[in-house]
């Protein structure tokens, strides 16, 4: 047997301080635990959750356990400390980070002066370029640029979930080790769709999270020109955000109210309905690092039509199981 391995990892992915029953994160993330502790007996996972507000001081399971640190930029800064003290209690065999800058910069200084190994986990399109935004926006997401190519020339290896980000990676770092391994979707169908989509009142969706990014402003634009075309159609955007009162205002302007319904947040686990009432689902993101909807979406037995950016471009084949724009 493998000896024991401390795997701590670095996340902004507030859900685990939720545990509740169900929780897809917390699942998710518990199975990879296990996982770790089949391959290699007596291993454990931490993971450091980095969030703006945090409630509560973690929770353990099992051989997981997770420890929060509020605040971003100070969260940033307290997971040199907490790194250090995870270290002196039971020594870290590997770090990895979700951010290739910020606190991956803490992890990386940590990691050279006691010489653990620093994985960089890329899950977003790093290098997708967007033309629009205040001057500000758009010098900040230059410098992040230019930090996170530095960022991961440094990482002892990088994990991506497209090709693409895996191609951009490897025209400045060729000889990083870098592997592509999809996010992983447990969600699979329990009962058989129908072959075609339903004559009445055929719905597409978008499920998750609303905003900027995802280019809903988009998304309103299609639906409407969908809808005059096709009166029957149905369209429903399923998940909460920062841009859902905007998007709402907008929706009554082009005159949606009546086609148009904004489900907010419906828990992963009752997601199959969703997906189960939908002909089609629509993605007009700006960038994609993956794109789970896609797959959760396809093992239901839902078509998407696409933005053609990293994520989506591995999982559509145009013209077969989707379109990509």
């Amino acid at each position: 047997p493998r000896r024991p391995l401390h795997v701590v990892q670095i996340s902004r992915d507030a859900d685990l301080l939720r545990p509740l029953p169900g929780s897809e994160p917390v699942e998710r993330q518990l199975a990879y635990a296990r996982e770790l502790d089949r391959q290699a007996p007596a291993s454990m996972l931490t993971i450091i959750v980095v969030a703006p507000h945090t409630d509560g001081n973690g929770w353990q399971r099992d051989n997981a356990q997770i420890v929060p640190v509020g605040g971003f930029f100070r969260g940033c800064v307290r997971c040199l400390t907490v790194l250090r003290t995870l270290h002196r209690r039971t020594p870290i065999s590997v770090i990895t980070t979700q951010v290739p800058y910020d606190e991956a910069w803490l992890a990386l200084a940590l990691g050279r002066w006691h010489g653990i190994p620093v994985i960089g986990q890329i899950h977003s399109d790093l290098f997708a370029e967007h033309a629009t935004g205040p001057f500000r926006a758009r010098v900040k997401a230059a410098s992040r640029r230019w930090a996170t190519r530095k960022a991961l020339r440094a990482f002892a290896a990088v994990r991506t979930v497209s090709s693409a980000a895996r191609t951009s990676i490897a025209t400045f770092a060729g000889t990083l080790p870098v592997v592509t391994i999809p996010v992983p979707v447990p969600m699979v169908s329990s009962t058989p769709r129908p072959g075609s989509a339903p004559d009445k009142e055929p719905r597409v969706i978008f499920v998750g999270r609303l905003a900027p990014e995802k280019d809903l402003g988009t998304w309103l634009a299609v639906a409407r020109a969908v809808s005059q075309q096709h009166p029957s159609a149905r369209f429903e955007i399923v998940g909460d955000g920062p841009e859902r009162g905007r998007l709402e205002q907008e929706a009554e302007r082009l005159g949606l109210g009546r086609v148009l319904s904004f489900t907010g947040f419906v828990p992963h686990a009752e997601l199959g309905a969703v997906y189960g009432r939908a002909a089609v689902l629509l993605l007009t993101s700006q960038a994609e690092g993956f794109g789970r909807v896609l797959v959760e979406a396809a093992s239901q037995g839902v078509a998407a039509v696409s933005t053609s950016v990293a994520g989506p471009r591995d999982i559509i084949i145009h013209g077969v199981t989707g379109f990509l724009h």
